[in-house]
């Protein structure tokens, strides 16, 4: 995968084109998100934004990069900030957000999870399928089985997300920020309550067996029945 780096810090740059490159991707690393409407040496397949503060200028620079690339995965890092949540970062345009500091691993696993998403034969702009589940945010709609699935717009958001992810972690930060998609401080034991409705629901459609599975302190992954569900590498 041919990754684009936007990160200030020089250290900071190197730990992540290093990863990078372990991982098999071929990174090119600019000092800063401006630097992204340059040219590059290749049209990027994903793109790793650092931004110290999500202030208006942070915020258009994201929106701009969205409209240049506009089916690539954007991941950004950025200071936890209680003025300016994620959530703005993700209506901008950026697929995910990680707070610092942060470990380079989970960055490029999170890309290439978003990139394989991209990829996959089931998914589709609002609609991810798996199995007989379908879950369609354009359509406010979610079906298991042939039936519809009795979610609330919270419910089917957070399964949305998980299914996203699928088979790898959904991040608990993750889960808050594009489950309650809201200027309100998302809650993880609430979080949590609505992750046991959605196993509820999902046992009661039937077909086939979908688990919803804990990772203390990481987050929640979607497996069907025989699958197995990955821990982010550190």
């Amino acid at each position: 995968m041919r990754l684009a780096i936007a990160e200030p810090d020089p250290a900071a740059a190197d730990l992540l084109m290093f990863v990078a490159q372990r991982r098999g991707h071929q990174p090119v690393c600019v000092p800063g998100i401006q630097r992204l409407f340059d040219r590059l040496p290749f049209e990027p397949s994903a793109a790793i934004v650092s931004l110290a503060d999500l202030d208006d200028a942070a915020i258009q620079a994201l929106e701009r990069l969205r409209h240049q690339f506009p089916e690539i995965p954007i991941v950004l890092i950025t200071e936890r900030s209680p003025s300016r949540p994620p959530i703005m970062a993700l209506k901008a345009g950026a697929n995910d957000v990680i707070l610092s500091p942060y470990n380079p691993y989970e960055v490029i696993l999170r890309l290439e999870g978003w990139a394989s998403v991209r990829s996959a034969p089931g998914h589709a702009a609002g609609g991810i399928r798996l199995g007989d589940l379908e879950v369609d945010l354009d359509a406010f709609a979610a079906t298991k089985n042939g039936k519809a699935l009795p979610l609330t717009r919270l419910e089917r958001r957070l399964l949305y997300c998980l299914c996203q992810h699928h088979p790898n972690i959904a991040p608990i930060d993750r889960l808050l920020v594009f489950g309650w998609e809201s200027l309100d401080d998302p809650d993880a034991a609430l979080l949590k309550t609505h992750i046991s409705h959605i196993r509820k629901k999902l046992r009661d459609a039937g077909g086939v067996p979908f688990e919803i599975v804990s990772q203390q302190s990481i987050g929640y992954a979607l497996r069907m029945a025989g699958e197995q569900s990955r821990q982010l590498a550190s």
